[in-house]
C-alpha cells in the first residue's frame, strides 16, 4: 500500500508540471498578438468564464502566474482565492477559500488583461474576505481597469456532479459574450443528491481539488478511505 500512495503522489506532481499559456479557443493555435492574454496570480481559482465551467484555466504552475488565451470579445470571469496555510507551525493546514468575483473584460486582439486583488499577508487577513472578496481586472495596454462585483457562491468539481439535476459541461474552448447561448446552472440540491452519472475530467484541477479534501480530513477519516481504497 505505502509502494502505492508513492506512485499516487509521484503522478500528482508530474501532473503540477506548468502548461501555459491555456488555450480556451477552437481551431489552429494562434500568436498572441491576434487573441486576448488573461494573466492571473496563481492563488486566483476560475470558477467559471461565462457561466461555464472550464477546468483547463486552473492548470497547475506553481507559484507562477496562470495565463489564460481567449478570442476577442467580452468576458466575465467568476473568480476566487484559494490558499493553504501552515497552522502550528506546519503541525496541520487550512485552505481559506473565499466566495468568487466577476472580473469584466473586453479585449481586442493583443490585449493583455491582469486579474487582480489586494493579496493578504496572512492567514488572519485571508479569514477576514472569505465573503467580501473583490478585485480588479486591468488592461495593461491601456491602463483601463474595471473593479469586480460580487459572484456566485464556490462549488466544486464535486459537488457539481453531486449536486443533483443535469451534469455540468466540461469544454476547453470559451466563446465570447454574445457567440454563445447563456448557460443556466444545475440547482444544487444536497437533500436529493443523486449518485454522479460523469467521473471528474482528468485534470490539473481535479487533483488539486482531491488533494485540498485530502488535506482537510482528520486522521481517522484518512485512514478510513486508505482501507477503503485497498479493497
Amino acid at each position: 500500500m505505502r509502494s502505492l500512495f508513492v506512485v499516487a503522489v509521484a503522478c500528482m506532481l508530474a501532473a503540477c508540471a506548468q502548461r501555459e499559456p491555456v488555450k480556451l479557443y477552437s481551431g489552429a493555435e494562434q500568436p498572441a498578438a491576434q487573441v486576448v492574454v488573461v494573466e492571473m496570480p496563481y492563488t486566483l481559482e476560475v470558477l467559471n468564464i461565462n457561466g461555464q465551467p472550464v477546468p483547463a484555466a486552473n492548470s497547475m504552475t506553481g507559484n507562477r502566474d496562470r495565463k489564460l488565451h481567449l478570442q476577442p470579445g467580452q468576458y466575465r470571469i467568476n473568480a476566487y482565492y484559494e490558499n493553504i496555510y501552515d497552522v502550528d507551525g506546519g503541525l496541520s493546514h487550512e485552505v481559506v477559500r473565499t466566495r468568487s468575483a466577476t472580473f469584466m473584460i473586453d479585449g481586442q486582439a493583443g490585449d493583455i488583461w491582469r486579474l487582480d486583488f489586494d493579496a493578504p499577508q496572512n492567514l488572519t487577513e485571508a479569514r477576514a474576505m472569505k465573503d467580501e472578496f473583490s478585485g480588479w481586472a486591468q488592461n495593461t495596454r491601456s491602463g483601463q481597469r474595471n473593479p469586480t462585483e460580487p459572484g456566485p457562491a464556490y462549488v466544486s468539481l464535486v459537488g457539481q456532479l453531486m449536486g443533483g439535476g443535469s451534469s455540468p459541461t466540461y469544454s476547453d474552448e470559451v466563446k465570447p459574450l454574445g457567440a454563445q447561448a447563456p448557460v443556466t446552472a444545475a440547482p444544487v440540491v444536497p437533500s436529493q443528491a443523486a449518485p454522479a452519472t460523469q467521473t471528474l475530467p482528468h485534470t490539473d484541477a481535479t487533483l488539486t481539488t482531491l488533494q485540498q479534501l485530502w488535506l482537510m480530513l482528520s486522521p481517522e477519516s484518512r485512514q478510513a478511505f486508505l482501507q477503503w481504497a485497498e479493497k
